[in-house]
């Protein structure tokens, strides 16, 4: 029979193994490298299932903070979710997934993001959401601005970085050292074999913005590469993405969320491609999201308890009441017509999943 817990400090070594046999292929950095608050024994949030003392099913989980216009969302995610092929069709990543969901709840966290979209997940209530923008950049499309210093990132800028990835209204919380930890872990980039690299634009020895996408460990002839992170101002960006094919790039994927309105307008004569955020979502528990949500809704929108089952929405003195599901629809999707102008509302912008804080 199964044991099933949260890791302790002498298993995470198990677990890497493991998520590397499942998910890495010759010339994979190992994914304990690549993703190391999912490994952690100091976060000590993963959990697995246990046979003879054997690790033999892993959710990784990890905590963080979004903001969002204000608001403060306590939000978990989780990843490297593996089973040791032997082990499968048994139930494991089921079982830990209803502890995940319980550790979760008792946390204080609203909602969890999942970077799969497995039925496993749409089973349990994870949903997609978000729209996004994708542009596929080749070789001459974009020029570098005159307006501009553009070089690599060095040791000296950290702060400045900081201080663009803070000022971004829609964000994960990233400290100096989470920025760096994460940029050098290069876990969504490691997934193509790929380190990062950052570009930085420069005007008056201040930082205008920044740009962090893929390059292979090792050179090859064709390099499609992709986007990972960016911050700053649309202008800078755009910039930032035309100086990436001094690295001699094929292409370079680029993925803007919707309510990135600024820097797709600054990229609007290229194609692009309308699309969901890859992976899913679950809303933990709709009342403290909307708690959490308060400093967003300011201003903007009042919801209110009608029963245990239905709210009341008000916007400029007219009201709505509607279901909890139908508002879940609203918050995630933005989809459901409820006869009310809450287009500038919802669905709520949550941060792209495949940044530096992929899990």
């Amino acid at each position: 029979m199964a044991e099933y817990r949260l890791l302790q400090e002498e298993d995470f070594k198990q677990a890497s193994d493991l998520a590397d046999k499942v998910f890495r292929k010759a010339g994979h950095v190992s994914m304990g490298i690549a993703f190391p608050q999912v490994f952690s024994p100091a976060l000590n949030q993963s959990y697995g299932a246990f046979a003879d003392g054997k690790l033999v099913s892993f959710i990784g989980l990890v905590p963080s903070l979004i903001h969002i216009d204000g608001a403060e969302i306590q939000a978990y995610s989780i990843g490297a979710v593996c089973t040791d092929p032997a082990y499968r069709r048994q139930g494991l990543g089921n079982t830990l997934l209803q502890m995940i969901f319980e550790h979760v709840n008792k946390s204080g966290a609203s909602v969890l993001f999942i970077s799969g979209d497995l039925p496993i997940y749409l089973k349990q209530g994870c949903t997609f959401y978000g729209k996004m923008n994708q542009y596929t950049i080749r070789p001459g499309d974009l020029e570098a601005e005159d307006t501009y210093s553009i070089r690599e990132l060095s040791p000296y800028d950290w702060f400045q970085m900081r201080k663009l990835s803070h000022n971004r209204t829609i964000r994960y919380e990233q400290s100096i050292y989470e920025l760096a930890l994460l940029n050098d872990a290069a876990g969504f980039a490691s997934i193509f074999k790929m380190n990062h690299k950052v570009l930085v634009a420069e005007k008056g020895r201040e930082l205008k913005a920044f740009l962090a996408f893929g390059m292979p460990y090792q050179k090859q002839e064709v390099i499609d590469s992709r986007v990972v992170e960016w911050g700053g101002d649309p202008l800078a960006v755009r910039s930032l993405l035309g100086a990436a094919f001094t690295y001699e790039l094929n292409s370079l994927v680029v993925n803007v969320p919707a309510f990135e309105k600024e820097l797709s307008d600054q990229l609007e004569f290229l194609p692009k491609t309308e699309l969901q955020y890859p992976g899913t979502i679950k809303v933990m528990n709709l009342d403290l999201l909307l708690s959490q949500l308060g400093p967003y809704f300011e201003n903007k929108l009042t919801i209110s308890d009608v029963d245990e089952n239905h709210k009341e929405l008000k916007v400029n003195g007219n009201s709505v009441i509607i279901g909890n599901q139908e508002l879940e629809e609203l918050i995630l999707k933005g989809t459901k017509e409820v006869g009310m102008p809450l287009q500038d509302v919802f669905p709520i912008p949550f941060p792209f999943p495949q940044g530096l804080n992929y899990v």
